[in-house]
Order: structure tokens, then C-alpha cells, then sequence
């Protein structure tokens, strides 16, 4: 028998995959917080912050959102193909902002992420869904392993490529694809459904402003306190890359679009394909949006979402 939430549907199975950095551990947040919502399990990967980091900074925002205690796997701990660069600049040594969070209390659980895939996909084949907001090296061992994972799959939400704008660590590419392309060439042939949301997403408007910030910090609870007080590195690169210490929320974007599809103004299904090879064109997830290629489509990437709905969603959900 299908369960149902308190309020009466459907619960919804999510898996969440994750390098864990600041604004992942928002997007953690956001969903164990939404209603109708269970998070089967966190998978780490290597990104962001090694491996091990990763998966500590997990089981801190697991435990900054409370009471529910989704299991934290480990993962992959770097590309497939290739050396792994962190992202300690927007994110600090440690992920979180390097403002000296204790160490979590809850355990790692026994595993690897990319097994954890395999089994939840087959356990709740036709209605998992996963929200990917890392580097997608898990996902793709986890498609290499058992195909099937393909169509036992509801739906994978992706925080990766520069979606209609500009990248984020070259002019075309955005870090998640960029940090392992390899890897994101294999999700795109699995015929897995696929919906890309990009870092344009979260920008210009839908960053949060000094004010918004200041808002949560004086109003929020703790752990919405918490979720702002993380991303201090991220501030303190926007101040200088922005010209303000506002936020740019991309998974936590990304988590908004997977958990409330209505705030989607516009999806678009295309033929993709990424740059696997070397420069600065490297990890660039192309969208044949216009059909110039004659493909038929294997993804679709978010063009438009309603802002000031994901900003108050987001700032809800965390408290």
C-alpha cells in the first residue's frame, strides 16, 4: 500500500547525492523540512570538499534540521578520469564557512553511495527521485553497475551546467560538470529522466540580497542562522566578485526546483551533450535548445523559474 503523508498524499522518495558544501547543507535542510517529503538517503561524493569532509558536512546539516535521520553514505572520493580540484574558495577549508562547526554526532552508515543508489532505485523503482548537486561520479558507477538504475528512476534533478549564462569556474562551465564531464557523459546516455538547473538560475534576482540575509540572522531560528552563517566565504567572494555579500543559492535553487516543480516557468526537453575534452571549453554541457542537431532529447534544462516564490519557499523551508 502506497504511504501517504499526515496531510494525506503521496509521500515522495528522494535521494539526495551531494558534495557537501554550504549551500548543499541548505538544500539538505530545505528538504528535510518539506512536508509529503522523505529523504531515503544522503550519498557523498568528493567535490566541493574531499570525500570524508563531504560526508561530515552532511550529517551536520542532517542534524541542524532534526528531528529525521536519513543514513550518510560515502561515495566516490574523485572523478572518474580526473584529479580532483576543490572548491575551498566559495566554500572555505572545511565546507562550511570555516566558523568552527563541531563535529556531528550521528555515524557514517556502512556502504558506498553508488551501491545506495543502486538498491533505493530497485526498492522504490517508479517513484525515487534524485536530487544530484555535485559532481555526478556517484550516479554514473551506479549506472555502470546495474542500467537498469535508468528506469527505475522517477526523476534526477541535477545542480549543474551554466544552464544560459555564463560558468562559474570557466567562461562556459559550470564546477559540478566541469569537476568530472566524464561522468556526466554517462548520465546523459542512460535514458534516465533528466532535468538541469543552472547556475544562471540563481542568479541576478534570485540571489539573496544583503537585506534578505540580515533578515534571517536577526528573525531566523537557529538552524536558519546556521544555514546563513555557513556560507561566509561564499559572501565574502561575492563581495568581491558581485560587488555585495549576497548569495547565490545554486543548490539550494536546484533543491526548490526538485521539491516545488510549480515554481518552473519554463523547461526545455533538447538534445545535450558535454565537452569531455581539455581548455576552457571543458565542461561545458551544451543544450541543443533550437534542435539544430536533429537529436532527439536526452534532457531538458530549466530556462526561467518564479523568483520571489523560490526565495520564499527557500527561506521558509529553512526556518
Amino acid at each position: 500500500m502506497e504511504k501517504t503523508s499526515e496531510e494525506g498524499n503521496a509521500v515522495r522518495h528522494i535521494l539526495i547525492d551531494t558534495d557537501t558544501g554550504s549551500d548543499d547543507a541548505v538544500a539538505i535542510v530545505m528538504a528535510l523540512h518539506c512536508p509529503g517529503v522523505r529523504v531515503e538517503a544522503i550519498t557523498a561524493v568528493a567535490g566541493n570538499v574531499p570525500l570524508e569532509q563531504a560526508g561530515r558536512n552532511a550529517r551536520i546539516a542532517v542534524e541542524w534540521a532534526g528531528p529525521a535521520r536519513p543514513p550518510v553514505y560515502l561515495g566516490c572520493g574523485g572523478p572518474m578520469l580526473r584529479e580532483l580540484t576543490y572548491a575551498y574558495e566559495t566554500h572555505g577549508r572545511d565546507g562550511m564557512g570555516d566558523i568552527g562547526i563541531p563535529d556531528p554526532q550521528m555515524p557514517l552508515a556502512a556502504g558506498h553511495g553508488a551501491d545506495v543508489i543502486i538498491e533505493l532505485a530497485r526498492r522504490f523503482a517508479g517513484e525515487l527521485e534524485i536530487v544530484a548537486l555535485g559532481p555526478l561520479t556517484n550516479l554514473a558507477l551506479a549506472l555502470l553497475r546495474e542500467p537498469r538504475v535508468a528506469g527505475w528512476v522517477k526523476q534526477l534533478t541535477v545542480m549543474g551546467s551554466a544552464g544560459f549564462g555564463p560558468g562559474n569556474v570557466t567562461p562556459t562551465a559550470e564546477f559540478n560538470i566541469w569537476a568530472d564531464p566524464e561522468a556526466c557523459a554517462v548520465v546523459l546516455r542512460a535514458g534516465i529522466p533528466q532535468l538541469y538547473a543552472g547556475w544562471d538560475l540563481c542568479c541576478g534576482e534570485a540571489v539573496l540580497t544583503e537585506g534578505e540575509i540580515e533578515g534571517v540572522l536577526v528573525e531566523g531560528s537557529p538552524c536558519a542562522q546556521l544555514c546563513i552563517r555557513c556560507n561566509r566565504c561564499l559572501m565574502e567572494l561575492n563581495t568581491r566578485r558581485f560587488g555585495s555579500p549576497c548569495l547565490d543559492m545554486a543548490d539550494p535553487v536546484a533543491m526548490a526546483v526538485a521539491l516545488w516543480p510549480e515554481l518552473v516557468k519554463e523547461s526545455l526537453p533538447c538534445f545535450s551533450y558535454v565537452n569531455t575534452g581539455e581548455g576552457l571549453d571543458r565542461g561545458q554541457l551544451v543544450f541543443d535548445w533550437t534542435g539544430a542537431a536533429g537529436r532527439p532529447a536526452n534532457a531538458a534544462v530549466v530556462r526561467a523559474i518564479h523568483i520571489p516564490a523560490m526565495k520564499q519557499r527557500l527561506l521558509e523551508a529553512i526556518g
